[in-house]
């Protein structure tokens, strides 16, 4: 086909959400009128990833650059002296966690910078591109740094209602715990007062008080047994591609941010994963400012003061409840689909 052929470069992993974003970039390219593959010479990637998304191996098959940071610094001198091979107003850098940000939020060691100071980000990032996009829906931009949604509204799309009331889990979460442990426990005391006590499930790294990731102890702490001891079920990562599905095996899904993105309103994958499943998505006071997003309806989806009685509100009314999400689905998807994404990024190459 004719149009743009872009090479997004970055960190991949099978189980991340930055990978399933760029998988939507892909499904997404023919309505967008391009091509989009993983650049293999300026990327890293698991052995999974391969077999998920396109790799190219040639660089000189693309006509513009996308390079994405989400947490690490994974380029090599040699890859950055590679890129450079794109024309300067081909490249563009998207950063999904606000490295070079000019004033780090004050939120401990789940800041911006990391090892890799925030002038260092600004000085690789000025030597890749002139333009910065970032997924930050409030705020002041700086000079050279411009609003980019990044995710998308996937393109399979459950209604609440058609999935029913009946469902494998009352209560789930699927996802790592990065600073997610106390929200995630103050939901499961929370559904534990319920009557019935619904059945909850919680997917991914970190939850079962076993293995932490190093250097990170304090952000992926958790208590051996504790989850287990009320009854809640400790899986392992949902396999790629299958997250939206299994969300919506549960009624209710709550959308549990961590400290960097409730202090700076970054969107995420996860806020639209959700809403897609046909779960009834819930919001911690971390997670108000999607109000920007979902519209004025997401208030009747917030946890509150109380967060025992709204669960108990969405259960025993959970058709009044799948009609507003089943509304709120309708108005992201109209601003939000991939391919609307896809187009949005592709206007910033002018």
């Amino acid at each position: 086909m004719t149009g743009p052929r872009l090479l997004i470069s970055g960190n991949f992993h099978w189980n991340a959400g930055f990978s399933h974003t760029v998988a939507g970039y892909v499904r997404a390219a023919r309505e967008a009128g391009c091509e989009v593959r993983i650049s293999g010479p300026l990327s890293r990637m698991d052995g999974e990833v391969p077999r998920l998304l396109p790799v190219e191996p040639d660089i000189g098959w693309g006509t513009h650059l996308v390079v994405m940071f989400e947490a690490r610094q994974f380029l090599t001198p040699e890859q950055i002296e590679l890129a450079g091979t794109f024309p300067r107003s081909r490249r563009l850098v998207v950063d999904f966690d606000l490295h070079g940000a000019d004033e780090q939020p004050e939120l401990g060691v789940d800041g911006t910078a990391g090892r890799y100071t925030a002038e260092s980000w600004r000085t690789l990032y000025g030597a890749l591109s002139d333009l910065v996009l970032q997924p930050r829906i409030s705020g002041a931009m700086p000079p050279g740094v411009e609003f980019f949604q990044c995710y998308g509204m996937p393109e399979t799309v459950r209604h609440p209602s058609e999935l029913g009331p009946e469902r494998d889990y009352g209560v789930q979460y699927i996802g790592s715990n990065w600073w997610r442990w106390k929200p995630l426990t103050a939901l499961v005391e929370a559904a534990a007062t319920l009557d019935p006590v619904p059945r909850f499930r919680v997917c991914g790294r970190f939850w079962d008080g076993g293995a932490v990731s190093p250097g990170f102890e304090d952000a992926t702490t958790s208590v051996p047994g504790w989850l287990a001891e009320r009854g809640v079920e400790v899986c392992p990562p949902v396999p790629f591609g299958q997250v939206i599905p299994e969300m919506g095996r549960s009624l209710i899904s709550p959308i549990l941010v961590r400290p960097l993105v409730a202090g700076t309103s970054l969107l995420t994958p996860r806020m639209f994963e959700t809403l897609a499943s046909g779960s009834l998505p819930v919001l911690s006071a971390d997670a108000e400012f999607l109000a920007a997003v979902y519209g004025d309806e997401s208030e009747h989806l917030l946890l509150g003061a109380d967060p025992a009685a709204t669960l108990d509100r969405l259960v025993t009314d959970f058709e009044r409840h799948a009609r507003i999400v089943g509304r709120i689905q309708d108005r992201v998807r109209a601003r939000y689909s991939y391919p609307q994404v896809l187009r949005n990024l592709l206007a910033f190459f002018g």
